[in-house]
């Protein structure tokens, strides 16, 4: 899977000015699908629906961060496992963690993010790796697993924002950062591909190539992706090479990503299991005609989990689409491939027909109602702020078709993306002076007021990153983490009793904020709380108990407590677990 890679990015769709060899020779020896389309223009819901077959609402994984797949869902690693199959995964990016449930079945799961020693460095990014990282990891677990039947995932993350392509393909392509990328990345599929024909694997392995979402890049006033349905993000790049797939063979009709599990597991002998919604391609891939269902359920929840406004609905066939917002959306994707013209007042029985599909496929308003994310740990959290993320921490989701339409914010998201821009380069004032005004025009906008409080800790400007936070959570727009941030902004004043009431707010929403947690146990240490203290670390230490912080506060906790033995031990597990904390040592010395 290649993250965020638009079909018209890649010669064999059209493209010419980047360059993209390698996956065009894998159409040409294949098919490729004109009309792939993706369930989620979201990493994560994406690849899901992708290995299981199901729509988001079955296997539950909605929205990026505290949505983890459904364990009684199968998947294409534990049906090919199952088999006999040997299985691995090596992802480009935090953001497909196993924490979210999608290395359930892989027997090899690398999700760590770590530069190996000589490769080409992501500068102050420790949430992916390149794609020369996840071929070579790939191609060593491939050296190994010689002579056995494998499923074998690769995850490209690179065209991914922000787009820094390494050189050569950041001197070659200085006007299109994302096409450098997308050029990056053809090469390291392209890598794999040529180990795979090295190696006497190519005629016997079946290959496929698919994206979990496309890119904007500015169209219908998006930069990125997540917030609305249009096709520059949900239709996809899909191509499948191998035996008995003709070569050269292009499938006009449309096709859905929770069509590939079925697919693949038609190719390969195996029951797709209850969960798969989709259908198999084979007679597609073989034939060429169209099969199954021309209709394909959309959704995303972004706009209403990051930004407040309302979430979007969709659904799409070979002729039309609809969006289903507050204001609804409907275009003849035969006449109007940009989706430009809204023809929903001219055509109101088609309209009805497929907002009727639409709750069909969403299972009758039973979607309607509160979502109620997981809590994501320190590490988790920290992984998708570096990867442009950012909100406002756990908080209920309220799905009800309410608020803004996304549409009429596109002013707020382009405030968004300058302010962003800024932030990334420090300039903070900036950043705050566009964030201020967008507050007034968009009061409940959670993101918002998180920069806004951002750019003002950076500003060591305290006072008005309260008020920023005290207005989220007057206007409902805020999350475990905009009480955490208020608690500290009272740390530094000295007012532990009300940095204590935020702190433990913020621990109600979300107890695995293990870096809140320690902080409202050290400001219960200061008031003389050593009950409430230990209450707290021995929370931390359900969670991780191999968290030094912890060990070392409960150190001093017992001290306090004239149980030197006990300190001793915690002080010593501190070490051992963070031997870089110098403040153990030390305490141990004493």
């Amino acid at each position: 899977t290649i993250d965020t890679l638009r079909a018209d990015y890649l010669g064999c769709y059209g493209r010419e000015s980047i360059a993209t060899p390698n996956i065009d020779r894998l159409a040409a020896r294949g098919a490729r699908f004109a009309a792939a389309i993706a369930q989620v223009p979201l990493t994560a819901p994406s690849h899901a629906s992708i290995l299981t077959g199901a729509y988001p609402q079955l296997h539950k994984v909605r929205d990026m961060g505290g949505f983890v797949l459904d364990e009684k869902i199968p998947t294409l690693a534990t049906l090919t496992s199952q088999a006999g199959f040997t299985t691995a995964a090596f992802v480009g990016s935090a953001v497909l963690h196993r924490a979210y449930g999608l290395g359930r079945g892989f027997a090899t799961y690398v999700d760590d993010m770590h530069q190996p020693k000589g490769a080409k460095k992501l500068p102050g990014v420790v949430a992916e790796v390149r794609g020369e990282v996840v071929t070579e990891r790939a191609l060593q677990w491939l050296e190994k697993s010689a002579g056995k039947k494998f499923l074998l995932w690769t995850h490209y993350y690179d065209p991914h924002f922000p787009y820094d392509p390494p050189e050569p393909y950041r001197s070659r392509y200085p006007k299109d950062r994302y096409g450098g990328e997308v050029a990056y990345t053809d090469s390291s599929v392209g890598r794999l591909l040529d180990a795979l024909r090295e190696r006497g694997l190519a005629d016997d392995t079946l290959v496929v190539l698919v994206a979990d979402h496309g890119e904007s890049l500015g169209e219908h006033g998006e930069y990125t992706h997540g917030v609305f349905l249009y096709d520059s993000t949900v239709r996809v790049p899909l191509i499948v090479a191998g035996p008995g797939i003709p070569s050269g063979r292009v499938v006009a009709p449309q096709v859905r990503s929770i069509d590939i599990l079925p697919t693949i597991c038609d190719l390969l002998g195996l029951a797709p299991g209850e969960q798969a919604q989709g259908v198999s391609l084979v007679p597609a891939l073989v034939e060429g005609h169209a099969v199954g269902s021309n209709y394909c359920y959309l959704e995303t929840l972004y706009p209403r989990s990051h930004l407040g406004w309302s979430e979007l609905r969709g659904m799409r066939t070979d002729d039309w689409k609809l969006v289903v917002g507050p204001k609804p959306e409907l275009y003849r994707m035969t006449k109007d491939r940009a989706e430009t013209e809204n023809v929903l007042a001219h055509y109101p029985a088609q309209a009805e027909e497929l907002q009727r599909r639409v709750w069909e496929a969403a299972g009758p308003r039973q979607t309607l109602g509160e979502l109620r994310p997981r809590p994501v740990d320190d590490e988790r959290r920290r992984e998708l702020q570096a990867l442009g993320y950012v909100n406002a921490g756990v908080r209920p989701i309220r799905i009800d078709m309410s608020g803004p339409d996304p549409k009429e914010r596109v002013a707020v998201l382009e405030a968004l993306e300058r302010a962003g821009e800024a932030m990334n380069h420090d300039r903070f004032q900036e950043g705050a002076r566009i964030l201020e005004k967008t507050a007034r025009e968009d009061p409940t906008n959670p993101l918002v007021y998180t920069e806004l409080g951002l750019c003002y800790q950076n500003l060591r400007q305290f006072d008005r990153a309260e008020r920023v936070y005290r207005e989220a959570i007057r206007n409902k727009a805020d999350g475990d983490q905009t009480h955490a941030e208020l608690g500290e902004i009272y740390i530094r004043r000295g007012d532990l009793a009300r940095a204590v009431e935020f702190m433990e707010r913020a621990a109600r929403l979300n107890p695995t904020n293990l870096e809140n947690m320690i902080n409202l146990a050290t400001a219960y240490l200061h008031l003389g709380k050593l009950d409430e203290t230990e209450r707290v670390l021995r929370t931390i230490l359900v969670q991780n108990g191999r968290y030094a912080a912890a060990h070392n506060l409960f150190g001093i906790l017992e001290i306090q407590r004239g149980r030197a033995g006990e300190a001793r031990r915690h002080f010593e597990q501190a070490v051992e677990y963070s031997p870089e904390l110098a403040e153990s040592y030390m305490n141990l010395g004493l």
